[in-house]
């Protein structure tokens, strides 16, 4: 019975000491609040060199839309590199022409007068200054003056060998002077004159005299591209000859 007893009680007092050994720890979660900001000052530079070029091909085109407007102030002055050059060419139109650029006037001025006497007759003209090959003379004032006979003012006057052909100018009475009427012209105006052309001034009176008249144009000359021909009218006849069918003639 003793020896029952003893078994019994060592029993009960290895199981506590069984249970109180130890085991594996266990990790617990861990809520931080409240953690205060950091602030990095005073960092040095970092600069990376030797980097290798990066060449992106057969990259997709990108169409931007929606853009606005983009103003550029106070930017400074653009110079090509030696042997560099930049081209300017003329879209061509709906129908295929070149846009004409715009063009500088009185690079290139140009002015030329004339002088005619009547000899008798009721019909006199004069020649300006060749306009120069390649060239093309814009013509934008007519100016003429002269002395005929009393009552014996002009008929017409006009400019000749422009690209329409003719263009005619009207005169004005400016008073009388020991049995001669004085006339003037002022006009200005918006001609063309083909290269190599030689322009006429031109004037018809209703009757013989012995008075003259000068005659003066201006303007600026514009270079011709090689090949490029202007579109002129039929060349007209000298308005003497078309006076010829008057009844009166």
């Amino acid at each position: 019975m003793m020896g029952v007893s003893l078994l019994i009680v060592c029993s009960f007092v290895a199981i506590p000491a069984m249970a109180q050994k130890p085991g594996a720890p266990q990790s617990l979660p861990v809520a931080v609040t409240n953690t205060p900001n950091v602030n990095v000052a005073n960092t040095p530079s970092v600069s990376v060199s030797n980097t290798p070029n990066v060449n992106v091909t057969n990259t997709p085109s990108v169409s931007v839309a929606n853009t606005p407007s983009v103003n550029v102030a106070n930017s400074p002055s653009v110079s090509l590199e030696a042997g560099a050059s930049v081209a300017v060419t003329n879209p061509p139109d709906s129908q295929g022409n070149p846009t004409p650029l715009a063009t500088l006037e009185a690079v290139q001025v140009y002015g030329s007068n004339c002088e005619m006497n009547f000899s008798g007759g009721s019909f006199a003209y004069c020649y300006f200054t060749e306009v120069p090959q390649g060239k093309q003379l814009v013509i934008q004032e007519f100016d003429a003056a002269g002395t005929v006979e009393t009552g014996n003012r002009p008929l017409y006057i006009f400019v000749n060998d422009t690209i329409d052909g003719a263009n005619w100018f009207t005169s004005t009475f400016m008073g009388n002077w020991n049995g001669y009427d004085f006339v003037a012209t002022h006009q200005e105006t918006r001609l063309y004159v083909p290269p190599t052309y030689l322009p006429i001034c031109g004037v018809g009176l209703p009757q013989n005299s012995f008075g003259n008249y000068v005659c003066n144009i201006s303007g600026f000359l514009v270079d011709v591209p090689s090949g490029q021909q202007p579109i002129t009218a039929q060349h007209q006849k000298l308005p003497q000859q078309l006076l010829r069918r008057l009844p009166s003639r």
